[in-house]
């Protein structure tokens, strides 16, 4: 097959996968990257972050075709306002009950929900260290964008919600709390991450957004079919693109989720440009580094 003369759909995730293990984007990506979209290949970053914890990363590598947020529940085009964005969101009442459920309540330290008006979390970080950490961990680019909540969500604009996060207060609750959200709409999915400073926090989007489904979305928009298709991912969430896809690359520093569910391993990690690396092996990219 000849690379030069195919178009390619290639999205990526960007939490340990695109982005190294300081959150930023390596040279060596950036202008890979650059050169694909040059030789008119579609390049979409397909992320869980909220749109303004991404715009900044789009805008470095220099994009100009749509973006996926909030793992795949928002689709639109930072550079085209004509387009009218896909919104999978959940119903803002739905999200209401959730919250102010009393049996989820008492098994959480945090709860912090998003939506296109921003973040909104009940309990905020009092200090520098605990901000620092927060913000990296949910994704918030700056203080504008972080809001406290109370209890029944009355602060938060009538806006259906993209995701909400549950930051429980030990491990012990968790088959507790996912019984009780399940309780509340069978049409949530539930995903759950760990973190080294958070513990467990599970993550509730629509039923009907995903990864996998943006994939296909993007597919048929561009006009651009699966076999064409390269997908790069690190996490759990990332599973089902990366088994969508044709060439479906999980991170050498996946999940085991992540690894059974791709057709291929990248030689190297997030923190050694390992997505760019295939996609210079892929197109046989000459002097990149």
């Amino acid at each position: 097959m000849n690379y030069q003369d195919t178009r390619y759909l290639i999205i990526s995730d960007l939490d340990g996968t695109l982005l190294n293990n300081n959150v930023e984007l390596d040279p060596l990506t950036i202008k890979v990257v650059k050169e694909l979209v040059s030789r008119g290949h579609v390049f979409a970053i397909v992320t869980g972050r909220p749109p303004h914890g991404a715009l900044d990363i789009y805008k470095k590598l220099g994009l100009k075709h749509l973006m996926i947020n909030f793992n795949g529940s928002f689709i639109w085009h930072p550079l085209n306002k004509k387009f009218l964005p896909v919104n999978l969101s959940f119903n803002f009442d739905v999200a209401r009950r959730l919250v102010r459920s009393h049996s989820i309540q008492k098994c959480v330290k945090n709860i912090v929900v998003e939506n296109n008006d921003g973040t909104f979390a009940w309990y905020l970080p009092t200090n520098e260290e605990e901000k620092k950490s927060f913000f990296k961990n949910f994704h918030i680019r700056d203080e504008q964008h972080l809001h406290p909540v109370i209890a029944d969500l009355s602060n938060i604009k009538d806006v259906d919600i993209h995701s909400i996060l549950i930051q429980l207060k030990s491990d012990s609750f968790l088959d507790e709390i996912m019984y009780e959200i399940r309780q509340h709409s069978e049409t949530l999915i539930t995903r759950v991450w760990r973190d080294s400073s958070y513990g467990i926090v599970i993550e509730i989007n629509s039923r009907f957004a995903s990864k996998g489904k943006a994939l296909e979305f993007l597919s048929s928009y561009y006009g651009i079919s699966l076999e064409h298709c390269i997908a790069f991912g690190d996490g759990d969430n990332d599973a089902e693109m990366l088994q969508t896809a044709t060439y479906g690359y999980a991170m050498r520093n996946a999940t085991m989720t992540a690894k059974l569910y791709s057709r291929l391993i990248t030689k190297d990690d997030n923190d050694e440009q390992g997505v760019a690396r295939e996609l210079i092996k892929f197109f046989g990219l000459k002097n990149m580094e």
